[in-house]
């Protein structure tokens, strides 16, 4: 998405000045051609540019530079400053020969300096040592960069100086191109087609008589974006749906443990109420039920079916009954343990209390 906003091959205007030769590098899988349109119609034909497309990255002359010099009277007011701009590529030599015109007198000194574009702001070289008189300065170039040729006078009145610029300048070697170019002024531009294999770059390249400002575009292959966009959406929605069963499979067995939990909880609570609660209410339904009974029930219903002499007064776990006597029921819970009623094994006895 950033390279279909054009964060890394959007437009750009640059300046290309005398002697310059830029290489032009853009991923061909993202980028379907470079086009180059002058932004100056006044001397856009003398500047002899040329785009040129070549299969590989050319070499350099480093054996046979171009060498020009430039000659400027410049005329400097108070507290000012004038640059100029030139790209050169590495192994280039700058050297810029001043001399100031007398009268000015020493009270006005400038300061030349030759930085690397975004090296050294303007803060930084007014702090340089002053220059008077005539002198040089010289400069190698390292690395393939604007470099900018910078005169100031930060004194309170105004001085003129005559500089020479001579420059020695590293080119590509653009004779194997397979495509070339000029931008007509006014025109629709050059447009050099890169194919989506191989490592093509182009070459910008001017004359040594002027420079010129130009504007660089790149076009975007929308196949590629529009392929990695689905695969994009795709990769998201399997990531999405894995997501979903792996978070389904999760609740799915955490409510199973709970309904589990839950089941064992239930089943402990049952068995306790069939043991005790269950067994007391079973026995209390009986008492109730055997006390509630008319007033002419004859009385042996209410004595002990084992010895017919005491009153029932006590019932038997788990089942309930009420039976016997608790001295009988002691007896048979000690004995064969089983219920005289329904004959279910018998784990204890218990008292009745009337009150």
């Amino acid at each position: 998405m950033a390279l279909m906003a054009g964060h890394y091959y959007g437009r750009a205007e640059l300046v290309a000045g005398p002697g310059c030769s830029r290489l032009l590098r853009a991923n061909p899988l993202f980028v379907q051609d470079i086009t180059v349109r002058t932004a100056e119609e006044e001397g856009s034909g003398a500047s002899g540019l040329v785009l040129y497309g070549l299969a590989e990255i050319p070499g350099l002359l480093d054996d046979v530079p171009a060498v020009w010099s430039e000659a400027r009277r410049v005329v400097l007011p108070a507290n000012s400053h004038k640059e100029w701009v030139y790209f050169l590529n590495r192994g280039s030599q700058i050297e810029v020969n001043y001399s100031v015109e007398p009268g000015t007198g020493p009270t006005n000194p400038l300061r030349v300096t030759i930085a690397q574009a975004g090296k050294v702001g303007f803060t930084q070289w007014s702090e340089e040592p002053s220059v008077h008189g005539t002198g040089a300065v010289k400069q190698s170039i390292n690395s393939s960069e604007d470099y900018y040729i910078t005169v100031g006078n930060l004194r309170d009145q105004d001085t003129t100086a005559m500089l020479d610029f001579r420059i020695s300048a590293v080119l590509y070697n653009t004779s194997g191109a397979e495509y070339a170019c000029s931008p007509s002024p006014g025109g629709s531009g050059c447009t050099y087609r890169l194919p989506i294999l191989g490592e093509n770059v182009a070459v910008l390249s001017s004359g040594l008589k002027q420079g010129v400002k130009v504007e660089l575009s790149y076009g975007p292959r929308w196949i590629v974006y529009f392929v990695g966009s689905a695969i994009l959406a795709v990769s998201l929605l399997l990531l999405y749906e894995v997501l979903s069963v792996l978070l389904g499979f999760c609740c799915a067995v955490a409510a199973a443990q709970r309904e589990t939990t839950a089941t064992t909880a239930a089943s402990l609570l049952e068995s306790k109420e069939e043991e005790e609660g269950g067994s007391r209410g079973s026995s209390f339904e009986s008492v109730s039920s055997h006390d509630g009974e008319a007033g002419d029930e004859e009385e042996g219903r209410r004595l002990c079916v084992v010895c017919c002499d005491a009153r029932r007064d006590c019932f038997f776990m788990p089942c309930g009954h009420s039976a016997t006597c608790h001295a009988c029921g002691t007896k048979i819970v000690e004995g064969d343990a089983s219920c005289p009623f329904c004959r279910r094994k018998l784990k204890k006895v218990r008292r009745i209390f009337c009150v």
